[in-house]
């Protein structure tokens, strides 16, 4: 029996987490659409620094918006 469907399951769950976490914080901190996107886009900045810590600063980027269309286009389909 593969694992791979309850670690996805797993994945999937902590994420929708961190972002119902994330605009819990926004409506405590009453922070504009702006400056959540902003703030998102710094926070995903600082994982994937984190999880490519030899990347250069375009490197990072690049992975963030091959991640971001991945999952728009799994969101289409």
């Amino acid at each position: 029996m593969s694992e791979q469907p309850l670690d996805e399951a797993k994945r999937r769950i902590k994420v929708e987490q961190v972002v119902r976490d994330f605009f819990m914080i926004l409506d405590q901190h009453h922070l504009t659409l702006e400056e959540g996107l902003v703030a998102w886009n710094m926070l995903g900045f600082t994982m994937f620094q984190e999880a490519y810590p030899e990347a250069s600063h375009d490197q990072i980027q690049q992975q963030m918006l091959g991640f971001s269309q991945q999952l728009f286009e799994s969101r289409r389909r």
